[in-house]
């Protein structure tokens, strides 16, 4: 069975996952797997990073927590709920692998998550060099756009679950060192053990 990792993601960006795969016998061809057109037949899969042609299921993978509430909350908003609506449309059962080193496996543990970038201009707390953004005040507003602050764990949780019910998505956890291993299993692929 072959495993299909969409050109879209970066090269240079998965070695951990393809290191694996390569050690466990997993064949992986990078092929583009959303149709460019509205035309869902032409594509291998609707929405995702890897899926394979004898599943229903595609996974959609995430580096870290930052990253989908920057999907949910930020700019790329419109482009993930259209994605989870054409798995949804299309039958697909789109799954959300969001690799964490935090120790998070569901999405309750996000409840305790603090949000220190700003998704509207890209400032980090930690980094001392906020232009005058300060992420982690509630009350405050992004000096650049001047929008409100970035979500906090509460409501990403509470905007991950509303998601999952409407559009038949799951959004699932592990640590990078797990996540090819992980990607295999929700999509029946055989590997050496």
């Amino acid at each position: 069975m072959i495993l299909y990792e969409d050109t879209r993601n970066k090269r240079g960006k998965h070695e951990l996952k393809h290191e694996w795969w390569a050690a466990h016998g997993v064949k992986v061809v990078r092929a583009s797997l959303t149709a460019k057109t509205h035309e869902i037949d032409t594509a291998i899969a609707p929405a995702g990073d890897y899926c394979t042609k004898t599943s229903n299921v595609c996974v959609d993978t995430k580096r870290n927590v930052d990253e989908i509430a920057q999907n949910i909350n930020g700019k790329q908003h419109k482009r993930f709920i259209s994605e989870c609506r054409r798995a949804a449309n299309a039958g697909y059962k789109l799954v959300v692998l969001v690799e964490n080193e935090l120790g998070y496996e569901r999405v309750s543990d996000v409840l305790r998550w603090t949000n220190g970038m700003c998704v509207h201009c890209g400032k980090r707390a930690i980094s001392g060099k906020t232009g005058g953004c300060k992420p982690l005040d509630p009350r405050g507003k992004c000096a650049k756009s001047g929008k409100m602050k970035p979500i906090q764990g509460a409501r990403l949780a509470k905007a991950m679950s509303t998601i999952e019910s409407r559009y038949g998505c799951r959004f699932e956890f592990c640590s990078p060192q797990e996540s090819a291993k992980r990607i295999c299993d929700l999509l029946g692929v055989p590997y050496d053990d």
